[in-house]
């Protein structure tokens, strides 16, 4: 069995990972990077099957490009499958109207749509001498890992997440011989959870006290509708605005991957959605707007900014700002540029950690719960950081394009 990395081994973002056995090459995730330019993996071999993840861009941004290479069958869960159309369309929609280019078209959107096929959790897929089967990671609504289970167990986790969250029960460790997993955070660990949602509560209150409005970047798949919860037990006015609202009514069509689905249904009925240019009028006036974009860098966000600019309103980051973002650009200039000009925001900014990815020392105990014999770090910059701390397994750090062998 050996492995291969066409993006993420040593970075974080765009990953892909070839695995090649003697019968078989199976693609986990196929991403890219939504910065501006994108940046992408490299081209996938002719594989056997693609089993994903989660649906975020950096996981699937890449998966029409595989209709140019004879396709293949897109493993994954229900929720993801649902939502990852939404992502790869607007990408294209983006792209051509900031005259940028990506490596597939629309109708490769569409085409690779056609090869989905529904993985729940637990549900195995037979390769005659390998079987796949699904699990949990606690990162988003319908997130997976997989276990591969053939003469030697190998976990593939994608993103994890270990606490316990509003919408999801945290990941739990599973026995295998290999463990595939992300270290984003290696060396950091998030503050505690309920530290930060008092702290965004608090901060929330003194702006609509101050009879402000808060304006809440999120990004549309997974942290939005977890702040929805966190937002649970207030009488704010709350508006949603941006693909948030798209999918949060998809993901509302998936009771059993929802901790609790009778409170996320109540505050999907309690949210007032923003469908209209009079609808985002009227949230102006409200208490609470969560909106994409989550690093600021297109989306309604821009234009609450643009109307709401005064030290009354508040800007609330809520996600990590990846380098040359607007978002980055507020946090170290408190500028950022708005229809290409250099805005100062005057509005009160805050950044809260509600990371959904595992911190140092909850990667540890996950893979301490693993038991592997080997174990591969991939999706992450400080890598060694975690690999002194594993004591008891053989550690691999792979790089982008090396093939390497498990």
């Amino acid at each position: 069995m050996k492995a291969r990395f066409l993006g993420g081994g040593n970075e974080v973002g765009r990953l892909g990972m070839v695995l090649s056995t003697d019968r078989y090459k199976f693609l986990f995730d196929y991403g890219m990077n939504p910065t501006k330019p994108p940046t992408f993996p490299l081209f996938a071999p002719k594989v056997d099957g693609v089993f994903v993840t989660h649906s975020h861009l950096d996981h699937v941004g890449m998966l029409p490009w595989l209709n140019k290479n004879g396709g293949a069958n897109v493993y994954a869960t229900p929720p993801t499958l649902s939502v990852i159309p939404i992502l790869l369309y607007d990408s294209v929609k983006i792209a051509k109207m900031e005259g940028g280019s990506l490596p597939f078209e629309e109708f490769d959107v569409d085409s690779i749509i056609e090869s989905f096929t529904p993985l729940n959790y637990g549900e195995t897929m037979e390769f005659k001498d390998q079987d796949i089967t699904s699990h949990s990671t606690g990162h988003l609504i319908g997130s997976a890992m997989y276990l591969v289970n053939g003469e030697n167990k190998l976990v593939f986790t994608g993103d994890i997440q270990s606490i316990d969250t509003h919408l999801l029960f945290g990941i739990k460790p599973i026995d295998t011989d290999v463990l595939v997993v992300e270290s984003t955070y290696a060396g950091k660990e998030h503050p505690p959870r309920p530290n930060v949602e008092e702290n965004f509560l608090s901060s929330i209150q003194k702006v609509v006290e101050g009879e402000g409005v808060a304006v809440v970047a999120a990004f549309a798949v997974g942290r939005a509708q977890e702040l929805l919860m966190v937002l649970e037990n207030t009488d704010y006015e709350i508006w949603m605005d941006g693909m948030a609202r798209t999918v949060c009514n998809v993901l509302s069509s998936f009771p059993k991957y929802v901790k609790n689905y009778q409170r996320y249904k109540k505050m999907l009925r309690r949210v007032r959605m923003v469908r209209s240019k009079s609808d985002r009028e009227k949230a102006l006036r409200g208490d609470v707007i969560i909106t994409t974009g989550g690093m600021l860098d297109g989306g309604p966000v821009l234009h609450y900014i643009s109307n709401l600019n005064t030290p009354r309103n508040g800007l609330f980051l809520t996600g990590y700002q990846v380098e040359d973002t607007n978002g980055r650009m507020l946090l170290e200039t408190g500028s950022i540029d708005l229809a290409g000009v250099a805005t100062k925001v005057n509005m009160d900014v805050k950044f809260f950690d509600f990371s959904a990815h595992s911190g140092h020392k909850e990667i540890l105990e996950f893979i301490e719960g693993s038991r592997p014999d080997k174990v591969v770090l991939m999706h992450g910059e400080k890598r060694e950081e975690l690999a002194k701390d594993l004591t008891s397994s053989k550690v691999i750090l792979p790089k982008n394009g090396e093939e390497f062998e498990i």
